[in-house]
Protein backbone atom coordinates (compact mmCIF):
# COMPACT_ATOMS: atom_id res chain seq x y z
CA UNK A 1 0.00 0.00 0.00
CA UNK A 2 1.27 3.11 -1.21
CA UNK A 3 1.64 6.28 1.79
CA UNK A 4 1.75 9.40 0.44
CA UNK A 5 4.81 11.34 1.68
CA UNK A 6 5.27 14.82 2.51
CA UNK A 7 7.77 17.62 4.17
CA UNK A 8 7.23 18.90 7.51
CA UNK A 9 9.25 21.59 6.97
CA UNK A 10 6.78 22.65 3.76
CA UNK A 11 3.60 21.85 5.33
CA UNK A 12 4.29 24.10 8.72
CA UNK A 13 5.31 26.54 6.16
CA UNK A 14 2.09 26.03 4.14
CA UNK A 15 0.20 25.71 7.63
CA UNK A 16 1.58 29.09 8.61
CA UNK A 17 1.02 30.82 5.17
CA UNK A 18 -2.61 30.22 5.06
CA UNK A 19 -3.11 31.23 8.55
CA UNK A 20 -1.45 34.49 7.96
CA UNK A 21 -3.70 34.66 4.51
CA UNK A 22 -6.74 33.81 6.32
CA UNK A 23 -5.96 36.44 8.99
CA UNK A 24 -5.14 39.20 6.49
CA UNK A 25 -8.15 38.30 4.60
CA UNK A 26 -10.55 38.70 7.48
CA UNK A 27 -8.35 42.25 8.45
CA UNK A 28 -8.96 43.85 4.53
CA UNK A 29 -12.32 42.84 4.86
CA UNK A 30 -13.25 44.48 7.61
CA UNK A 31 -10.68 47.14 6.79
CA UNK A 32 -12.64 47.25 3.24
CA UNK A 33 -15.91 47.68 5.37
CA UNK A 34 -14.61 50.44 7.44
CA UNK A 35 -13.15 52.59 4.45
CA UNK A 36 -16.64 52.00 2.69
CA UNK A 37 -18.34 53.89 5.70
CA UNK A 38 -15.69 56.46 6.50
CA UNK A 39 -15.73 57.59 2.83
CA UNK A 40 -19.43 57.12 2.42
CA UNK A 41 -19.44 59.70 5.22
CA UNK A 42 -16.89 62.03 4.42
CA UNK A 43 -17.77 62.37 0.46
CA UNK A 44 -21.53 62.99 1.74
CA UNK A 45 -20.56 65.38 4.32
CA UNK A 46 -18.25 67.26 1.00
CA UNK A 47 -22.03 67.17 -0.74
CA UNK A 48 -23.81 68.77 2.21
CA UNK A 49 -21.28 71.53 2.84
CA UNK A 50 -21.11 72.28 -0.93
CA UNK A 51 -24.88 72.84 -0.88
CA UNK A 52 -24.60 74.83 2.16
CA UNK A 53 -22.35 77.06 0.53
CA UNK A 54 -24.09 77.99 -2.39
CA UNK A 55 -27.44 78.01 -0.26
CA UNK A 56 -25.48 80.62 1.79
CA UNK A 57 -24.22 82.75 -0.86
CA UNK A 58 -27.56 82.80 -2.70
CA UNK A 59 -29.57 83.15 0.71
CA UNK A 60 -28.36 86.99 0.73
CA UNK A 61 -29.70 87.28 -3.05
CA UNK A 62 -33.27 88.82 -3.67
CA UNK A 63 -35.51 86.23 -5.79
CA UNK A 64 -35.79 88.65 -8.85
CA UNK A 65 -32.45 88.57 -9.01
CA UNK A 66 -31.20 85.08 -8.53
CA UNK A 67 -31.33 84.00 -12.57
CA UNK A 68 -28.18 86.57 -12.68
CA UNK A 69 -26.53 85.75 -9.19
CA UNK A 70 -26.90 82.36 -8.89
CA UNK A 71 -24.71 81.30 -12.55
CA UNK A 72 -21.42 82.72 -11.63
CA UNK A 73 -21.62 80.67 -7.85
CA UNK A 74 -22.64 77.73 -9.83
CA UNK A 75 -20.22 77.99 -12.48
CA UNK A 76 -17.43 77.39 -9.60
CA UNK A 77 -18.87 73.91 -9.63
CA UNK A 78 -18.04 73.02 -13.24
CA UNK A 79 -16.32 70.21 -13.13
CA UNK A 80 -17.89 66.59 -14.72
CA UNK A 81 -16.12 64.58 -12.95
CA UNK A 82 -16.65 66.16 -9.35
CA UNK A 83 -19.69 67.78 -8.54
CA UNK A 84 -22.89 68.85 -10.44
CA UNK A 85 -25.57 70.99 -9.02
CA UNK A 86 -28.65 72.68 -9.56
CA UNK A 87 -30.20 75.71 -8.03
CA UNK A 88 -33.88 76.22 -8.27
CA UNK A 89 -36.91 78.22 -7.05
CA UNK A 90 -39.71 76.30 -5.09
CA UNK A 91 -43.30 77.21 -4.49
CA UNK A 92 -45.11 75.47 -2.62
CA UNK A 93 -42.40 72.68 -1.92
CA UNK A 94 -42.92 71.86 -5.88
CA UNK A 95 -40.42 72.09 -7.89
CA UNK A 96 -41.32 73.79 -11.33
CA UNK A 97 -39.47 72.93 -14.68
CA UNK A 98 -38.92 76.44 -15.18
CA UNK A 99 -37.92 77.44 -11.87
CA UNK A 100 -34.28 75.73 -12.19
CA UNK A 101 -32.24 79.27 -12.30
CA UNK A 102 -29.03 77.37 -12.58
CA UNK A 103 -27.02 74.30 -12.93
CA UNK A 104 -23.76 72.80 -13.58
CA UNK A 105 -22.44 71.20 -17.10
CA UNK A 106 -23.53 67.85 -17.23
CA UNK A 107 -25.59 67.68 -14.62
CA UNK A 108 -28.58 64.67 -14.96
CA UNK A 109 -32.07 66.19 -15.99
CA UNK A 110 -33.61 64.52 -13.28
CA UNK A 111 -31.11 66.10 -10.38
CA UNK A 112 -33.45 68.95 -9.35
CA UNK A 113 -36.36 67.02 -9.13
CA UNK A 114 -34.83 64.78 -5.98
CA UNK A 115 -36.46 64.24 -2.72
CA UNK A 116 -34.74 66.62 0.45
CA UNK A 117 -31.82 64.59 2.04
CA UNK A 118 -29.20 62.41 0.74
CA UNK A 119 -30.23 59.33 -2.26
CA UNK A 120 -28.60 57.41 -4.30
CA UNK A 121 -30.59 56.70 -7.92
CA UNK A 122 -30.04 55.65 -11.28
CA UNK A 123 -30.45 57.81 -14.64
CA UNK A 124 -29.36 56.47 -18.18
CA UNK A 125 -27.22 53.70 -16.66
CA UNK A 126 -25.15 55.92 -14.58
CA UNK A 127 -25.45 55.90 -10.15
CA UNK A 128 -25.55 58.83 -8.92
CA UNK A 129 -25.32 59.86 -5.11
CA UNK A 130 -27.18 63.15 -4.16
CA UNK A 131 -28.04 66.12 -1.18
CA UNK A 132 -31.20 68.39 -1.84
CA UNK A 133 -30.83 71.39 0.52
CA UNK A 134 -34.15 73.50 0.97
CA UNK A 135 -33.68 76.86 2.48
CA UNK A 136 -37.25 79.19 1.92
CA UNK A 137 -37.99 79.40 -1.69
CA UNK A 138 -34.57 78.02 -2.83
CA UNK A 139 -33.61 74.62 -3.38
CA UNK A 140 -29.83 73.54 -4.09
CA UNK A 141 -29.39 69.62 -5.19
CA UNK A 142 -25.22 68.69 -5.29
CA UNK A 143 -24.70 65.37 -6.46
CA UNK A 144 -21.60 62.72 -7.82
CA UNK A 145 -21.76 59.94 -9.63
CA UNK A 146 -21.35 56.67 -7.55
CA UNK A 147 -18.69 55.98 -9.99
CA UNK A 148 -15.90 58.45 -8.98
CA UNK A 149 -16.10 56.87 -5.54
CA UNK A 150 -16.21 53.15 -6.22
CA UNK A 151 -12.37 53.95 -8.06
CA UNK A 152 -11.39 56.49 -5.27
CA UNK A 153 -12.05 53.50 -2.77
CA UNK A 154 -10.23 51.14 -5.52
CA UNK A 155 -7.15 53.07 -5.72
CA UNK A 156 -7.19 53.53 -1.41
CA UNK A 157 -7.30 49.87 -1.02
CA UNK A 158 -4.81 49.04 -3.72
CA UNK A 159 -2.24 51.20 -1.83
CA UNK A 160 -2.85 49.01 1.23
CA UNK A 161 -3.05 46.22 -0.56
CA UNK A 162 0.28 46.25 -2.16
CA UNK A 163 2.08 46.50 0.64
CA UNK A 164 0.04 43.79 2.70
CA UNK A 165 0.88 41.70 -0.21
CA UNK A 166 4.60 42.63 0.07
CA UNK A 167 4.89 41.67 4.03
CA UNK A 168 3.04 38.34 3.47
CA UNK A 169 6.02 37.60 0.45
CA UNK A 170 8.44 38.83 3.55
CA UNK A 171 6.79 36.90 6.51
CA UNK A 172 7.01 34.26 4.32
CA UNK A 173 10.72 34.11 3.94
CA UNK A 174 10.81 34.75 7.34
CA UNK A 175 8.85 31.89 8.14
CA UNK A 176 10.85 29.68 5.88
CA UNK A 177 14.08 31.16 7.06
CA UNK A 178 13.63 30.40 10.76
CA UNK A 179 12.48 26.92 10.10
CA UNK A 180 15.10 25.96 8.22
CA UNK A 181 17.43 27.05 11.22
CA UNK A 182 15.37 25.56 13.37
CA UNK A 183 15.16 22.26 11.58
CA UNK A 184 18.49 21.87 11.16
CA UNK A 185 19.35 19.75 13.85
CA UNK A 186 16.59 17.25 12.42
CA UNK A 187 17.98 17.53 8.92
CA UNK A 188 21.40 16.51 10.22
CA UNK A 189 19.58 13.49 12.20
CA UNK A 190 17.99 12.82 9.03
CA UNK A 191 20.80 12.60 6.95
CA UNK A 192 22.63 10.42 9.40
CA UNK A 193 20.84 7.88 9.56
CA UNK A 194 19.68 8.09 5.50
CA UNK A 195 23.99 7.95 5.14
CA UNK A 196 23.30 4.70 7.90
CA UNK A 197 23.43 2.34 4.61
CA UNK A 198 26.65 3.35 3.18
CA UNK A 199 28.55 3.33 6.30
CA UNK A 200 30.53 -0.31 7.35
CA UNK A 201 30.06 -2.11 10.70
CA UNK A 202 33.45 -0.14 11.92
CA UNK A 203 31.75 3.45 10.79
CA UNK A 204 29.13 3.12 13.03
CA UNK A 205 29.93 4.79 15.50
CA UNK A 206 29.60 8.12 13.67
CA UNK A 207 25.78 7.13 13.63
CA UNK A 208 25.15 6.84 17.22
CA UNK A 209 27.41 8.89 18.90
CA UNK A 210 25.09 12.12 18.14
CA UNK A 211 25.39 14.80 20.67
CA UNK A 212 22.15 15.15 22.01
CA UNK A 213 23.02 18.41 23.81
CA UNK A 214 22.99 20.19 20.53
CA UNK A 215 19.07 19.42 19.60
CA UNK A 216 16.64 21.17 21.44
CA UNK A 217 14.94 19.65 24.53
CA UNK A 218 12.07 17.94 22.70
CA UNK A 219 14.40 16.32 20.69
CA UNK A 220 17.18 15.37 23.01
CA UNK A 221 14.93 12.24 24.42
CA UNK A 222 14.72 10.52 20.85
CA UNK A 223 18.06 11.76 20.11
CA UNK A 224 19.53 9.68 23.03
CA UNK A 225 17.23 7.06 22.52
CA UNK A 226 18.33 6.48 18.61
CA UNK A 227 21.91 6.37 19.55
CA UNK A 228 21.39 3.81 22.32
CA UNK A 229 19.96 2.11 19.61
CA UNK A 230 22.59 2.23 17.14
CA UNK A 231 25.01 1.38 20.05
CA UNK A 232 22.89 -2.01 20.00
CA UNK A 233 22.32 -2.66 16.90
CA UNK A 234 26.32 -1.92 16.10
CA UNK A 235 26.72 -4.89 19.48
CA UNK A 236 24.56 -7.22 17.45
CA UNK A 237 25.80 -6.93 14.99
CA UNK A 238 29.48 -7.31 15.50
CA UNK A 239 28.63 -10.33 17.55
CA UNK A 240 26.94 -11.98 14.54
CA UNK A 241 30.12 -11.26 12.27
CA UNK A 242 32.22 -12.59 14.89
CA UNK A 243 30.13 -15.68 15.28
CA UNK A 244 29.81 -15.76 11.06
CA UNK A 245 33.98 -15.80 11.14
CA UNK A 246 34.18 -18.12 14.10
CA UNK A 247 31.97 -20.55 12.61
CA UNK A 248 33.38 -20.70 9.06
CA UNK A 249 36.85 -21.07 10.91
CA UNK A 250 35.46 -23.97 13.24
CA UNK A 251 33.29 -25.52 10.68
CA UNK A 252 35.84 -25.50 7.29
CA UNK A 253 39.05 -27.16 8.44
CA UNK A 254 37.10 -30.26 10.38
CA UNK A 255 34.82 -30.46 7.06
CA UNK A 256 38.10 -30.12 5.26
CA UNK A 257 39.68 -32.83 7.33
CA UNK A 258 36.46 -34.88 6.75
CA UNK A 259 36.43 -34.99 3.18
CA UNK A 260 40.14 -35.46 2.70
CA UNK A 261 39.68 -38.85 4.90
CA UNK A 262 36.82 -39.90 3.10
CA UNK A 263 38.40 -39.46 -0.42
CA UNK A 264 41.96 -41.34 1.59
CA UNK A 265 39.16 -43.78 2.21
CA UNK A 266 38.06 -44.31 -1.22
CA UNK A 267 42.01 -44.74 -2.49
CA UNK A 268 42.51 -47.20 -0.20
CA UNK A 269 39.22 -49.06 -1.01
CA UNK A 270 39.68 -48.90 -4.93
CA UNK A 271 43.09 -50.57 -3.94
CA UNK A 272 42.85 -52.99 -1.29
CA UNK A 273 39.25 -53.57 -1.29
CA UNK A 274 36.25 -54.34 -4.17
CA UNK A 275 33.35 -54.00 -1.74
CA UNK A 276 31.05 -51.82 -3.82
CA UNK A 277 28.59 -51.39 -0.72
CA UNK A 278 32.05 -49.56 0.63
CA UNK A 279 32.39 -47.72 -2.16
CA UNK A 280 28.96 -46.71 -2.23
CA UNK A 281 29.02 -45.68 1.63
CA UNK A 282 32.22 -43.19 0.45
CA UNK A 283 30.89 -41.64 -2.37
CA UNK A 284 27.58 -40.58 -0.31
CA UNK A 285 29.41 -39.72 2.66
CA UNK A 286 31.32 -37.38 0.09
CA UNK A 287 28.44 -35.98 -1.35
CA UNK A 288 27.16 -35.18 2.08
CA UNK A 289 30.32 -33.64 2.62
CA UNK A 290 30.00 -31.77 -0.41
CA UNK A 291 26.08 -30.41 0.65
CA UNK A 292 27.33 -29.52 3.76
CA UNK A 293 30.28 -27.21 2.50
CA UNK A 294 27.82 -25.97 0.16
CA UNK A 295 25.14 -25.16 2.79
CA UNK A 296 28.11 -23.40 4.99
CA UNK A 297 29.54 -21.33 2.27
CA UNK A 298 25.40 -20.24 1.69
CA UNK A 299 25.29 -19.06 5.26
CA UNK A 300 28.58 -17.22 5.30
CA UNK A 301 27.03 -15.21 2.26
CA UNK A 302 24.00 -14.78 3.36
CA UNK A 303 25.21 -12.96 6.10
CA UNK A 304 28.16 -10.80 4.18
CA UNK A 305 24.96 -9.87 1.97
CA UNK A 306 22.53 -8.43 5.19
CA UNK A 307 25.66 -6.87 7.34
CA UNK A 308 27.57 -5.19 4.38
CA UNK A 309 26.82 -2.63 1.60
CA UNK A 310 25.98 -3.73 -1.89
CA UNK A 311 29.19 -3.86 -4.18
CA UNK A 312 29.25 -0.90 -6.71
CA UNK A 313 27.09 -1.26 -9.62
CA UNK A 314 28.61 -1.95 -13.31
CA UNK A 315 26.77 -2.27 -16.75
CA UNK A 316 26.41 -6.13 -17.64
CA UNK A 317 25.46 -8.56 -20.12
CA UNK A 318 22.76 -10.41 -19.32
CA UNK A 319 23.92 -13.02 -21.76
CA UNK A 320 27.63 -13.67 -21.51
CA UNK A 321 26.65 -13.83 -17.54
CA UNK A 322 24.01 -16.76 -18.14
CA UNK A 323 26.19 -18.69 -20.27
CA UNK A 324 28.24 -18.85 -17.86
CA UNK A 325 26.27 -20.31 -15.37
CA UNK A 326 24.56 -22.47 -17.39
CA UNK A 327 27.81 -24.13 -18.28
CA UNK A 328 28.74 -24.16 -13.95
CA UNK A 329 25.10 -25.73 -14.13
CA UNK A 330 25.23 -27.99 -16.86
CA UNK A 331 27.93 -30.02 -14.16
CA UNK A 332 25.68 -30.44 -11.71
CA UNK A 333 22.35 -31.11 -14.07
CA UNK A 334 23.39 -32.85 -17.01
CA UNK A 335 21.95 -32.25 -20.69
CA UNK A 336 19.61 -28.98 -19.15
CA UNK A 337 20.27 -27.53 -22.65
CA UNK A 338 17.70 -29.97 -23.82
CA UNK A 339 15.35 -28.13 -20.73
CA UNK A 340 16.17 -24.78 -20.55
CA UNK A 341 14.91 -22.45 -23.50
CA UNK A 342 16.54 -19.18 -23.29
CA UNK A 343 15.67 -16.45 -25.64
CA UNK A 344 18.97 -15.02 -26.39
CA UNK A 345 17.60 -11.56 -28.60
CA UNK A 346 15.35 -10.33 -25.46
CA UNK A 347 18.53 -10.23 -23.64
CA UNK A 348 19.85 -6.77 -22.83
CA UNK A 349 22.25 -4.98 -20.20
CA UNK A 350 21.86 -4.49 -16.15
CA UNK A 351 23.27 -2.64 -13.87
CA UNK A 352 24.13 -4.84 -10.84
CA UNK A 353 27.84 -6.47 -9.46
CA UNK A 354 28.75 -9.19 -11.75
CA UNK A 355 29.18 -11.70 -8.12
CA UNK A 356 25.85 -10.70 -7.07
CA UNK A 357 24.23 -11.18 -10.26
CA UNK A 358 25.81 -14.89 -10.89
CA UNK A 359 24.00 -16.01 -7.32
CA UNK A 360 20.64 -14.75 -8.26
CA UNK A 361 20.84 -16.26 -11.75
CA UNK A 362 22.56 -19.44 -10.28
CA UNK A 363 19.96 -19.86 -7.42
CA UNK A 364 16.61 -18.87 -9.11
CA UNK A 365 17.72 -21.24 -12.16
CA UNK A 366 18.84 -24.41 -9.69
CA UNK A 367 15.09 -23.65 -7.56
CA UNK A 368 13.41 -24.17 -11.02
CA UNK A 369 15.12 -27.33 -11.97
CA UNK A 370 15.08 -29.03 -8.29
CA UNK A 371 11.28 -28.42 -8.21
CA UNK A 372 10.09 -28.44 -11.53
CA UNK A 373 9.92 -31.89 -13.19
CA UNK A 374 12.63 -32.98 -15.04
CA UNK A 375 10.49 -33.37 -17.96
CA UNK A 376 9.26 -30.25 -18.13
CA UNK A 377 10.65 -27.05 -20.19
CA UNK A 378 12.26 -24.06 -18.52
CA UNK A 379 12.29 -20.38 -19.81
CA UNK A 380 14.45 -17.40 -19.87
CA UNK A 381 13.99 -14.22 -21.01
CA UNK A 382 14.37 -10.14 -20.71
CA UNK A 383 11.48 -7.85 -21.08
CA UNK A 384 12.85 -4.40 -20.67
CA UNK A 385 14.83 -4.69 -17.05
CA UNK A 386 13.12 -7.37 -15.90
CA UNK A 387 14.71 -10.75 -16.39
CA UNK A 388 11.64 -13.66 -16.69
CA UNK A 389 12.51 -17.20 -15.43
CA UNK A 390 9.43 -19.36 -15.98
CA UNK A 391 8.71 -23.41 -15.61
CA UNK A 392 6.16 -25.41 -15.80
CA UNK A 393 6.95 -27.85 -12.88
CA UNK A 394 4.20 -28.59 -9.72
CA UNK A 395 4.75 -24.84 -8.83
CA UNK A 396 3.47 -23.81 -5.07
CA UNK A 397 0.39 -22.68 -3.51
CA UNK A 398 -0.72 -19.07 -3.48
CA UNK A 399 -0.02 -19.16 0.71
CA UNK A 400 3.28 -20.81 -0.13
CA UNK A 401 4.03 -17.98 -2.51
CA UNK A 402 5.45 -15.75 1.21
CA UNK A 403 7.06 -18.75 2.65
CA UNK A 404 9.49 -19.23 -0.56
CA UNK A 405 11.95 -16.87 0.85
CA UNK A 406 12.03 -17.49 3.95
CA UNK A 407 15.00 -19.11 5.44
CA UNK A 408 15.47 -23.14 5.29
CA UNK A 409 12.09 -23.42 4.19
CA UNK A 410 11.46 -26.31 2.13
CA UNK A 411 8.52 -27.31 0.26
CA UNK A 412 8.79 -30.80 1.35
CA UNK A 413 11.32 -32.77 3.23
CA UNK A 414 12.11 -34.81 -0.18
CA UNK A 415 12.65 -31.65 -1.38
CA UNK A 416 16.64 -31.37 -2.35
CA UNK A 417 18.79 -28.29 -0.89
CA UNK A 418 18.07 -26.41 2.49
CA UNK A 419 15.62 -23.65 1.30
CA UNK A 420 18.35 -20.22 1.56
CA UNK A 421 18.37 -20.12 -2.03
CA UNK A 422 15.64 -17.83 -2.65
CA UNK A 423 16.42 -15.96 0.81
CA UNK A 424 19.97 -15.13 -0.55
CA UNK A 425 18.50 -13.73 -3.74
CA UNK A 426 16.12 -11.68 -2.06
CA UNK A 427 18.61 -10.34 0.17
CA UNK A 428 21.11 -9.22 -2.95
CA UNK A 429 18.18 -8.00 -5.07
CA UNK A 430 16.91 -5.57 -2.11
CA UNK A 431 20.72 -4.82 -1.32
CA UNK A 432 20.31 -3.19 -4.79
CA UNK A 433 16.70 -1.86 -4.39
CA UNK A 434 15.85 -4.55 -7.13
CA UNK A 435 12.74 -6.50 -6.82
CA UNK A 436 11.91 -10.44 -6.53
CA UNK A 437 8.79 -11.63 -7.05
CA UNK A 438 7.47 -14.83 -7.57
CA UNK A 439 4.07 -15.63 -8.85
CA UNK A 440 1.61 -19.31 -8.98
CA UNK A 441 0.69 -20.23 -12.32
CA UNK A 442 -2.69 -21.42 -12.66
CA UNK A 443 -1.81 -24.07 -15.30
CA UNK A 444 1.63 -25.00 -12.87
CA UNK A 445 4.51 -24.03 -12.14
CA UNK A 446 6.10 -20.93 -11.24
CA UNK A 447 7.12 -17.24 -12.73
CA UNK A 448 9.94 -16.15 -10.99
CA UNK A 449 10.44 -11.86 -12.44
CA UNK A 450 14.12 -9.88 -11.38
CA UNK A 451 13.05 -6.27 -11.21
CA UNK A 452 16.29 -4.50 -12.50
CA UNK A 453 14.48 -1.19 -13.04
Amino acid sequence: MNTLRYSLKWRLVLSITCAFVLIWAVAFAWLYYNIEQKMTETLDERLSASAHMVARLLGQIPIQQLTHAAEPVVSELNNPDLIACVVSVIKLNVVLDHSVVAQTKGAPTQLAQQPEGFRTWVEQGVSWRSFTLRQGQIQVVAAEKVLLREALLTEILKSILWPLCLTLLLCVALILWIIKKEFKSIEQTAQVLQNYQEQSVDNMSLVYQLDSAKFPSELQSFVENISSLFARLQHSLENEKNFSAYAAHELRSPLTAIKINVQLSQILAQQYSSDKKLMTSLAEAEQSILRYQHLLEQLLLLSKTEHQRADQQVELRLSLVLEQILQELNVLYPNIEQQITVDWASLNTIYISEQALKIVLFNVIENALKHAQSREKIEIRQKNKTVIIEDYGIGLAPQEINLATQRFWRKSAQTQGYGLGLALTQALMQQYNYRLRIYSKSEGGLLVELDFE
